[in-house]
């Protein structure tokens, strides 16, 4: 059976489907509440929301933002969290 030839009009169509954003949005709440929570338990103070875009592309795309870097990546005198990336890698 011959692959199917998908041209990038019809992938960047099918991107930017109002359900396909939806569920964008509807995963980057799920690891957005699930950072939230993991930020609470470890008596970190960090805001998390979510942020909605379009690539140059033209994909379209929702990312989950955090405002303490420095616990998500460490510093000398912190230790490194990834509790954005805890957060992703559980959902």
């Amino acid at each position: 059976m011959a692959d199917p030839d998908l041209s990038y009009e019809f992938v960047n169509q099918a991107a930017n489907h109002p359900d396909v954003l939806k569920q964008l949005q509807v995963v980057a709440d799920r690891i957005k509440v699930r950072a939230q929570g993991l930020a609470a338990d470890a008596g970190v103070k960090m805001k998390v929301g979510t942020r909605t875009g379009v690539r140059p592309e033209g994909r379209p795309f929702v990312d989950v933002i955090a405002d303490n870097a420095d616990q998500e990546f460490g510093t000398s005198r912190i230790g490194r969290l990834r509790i954005l990336g805890r957060a992703g890698a559980e959902g």
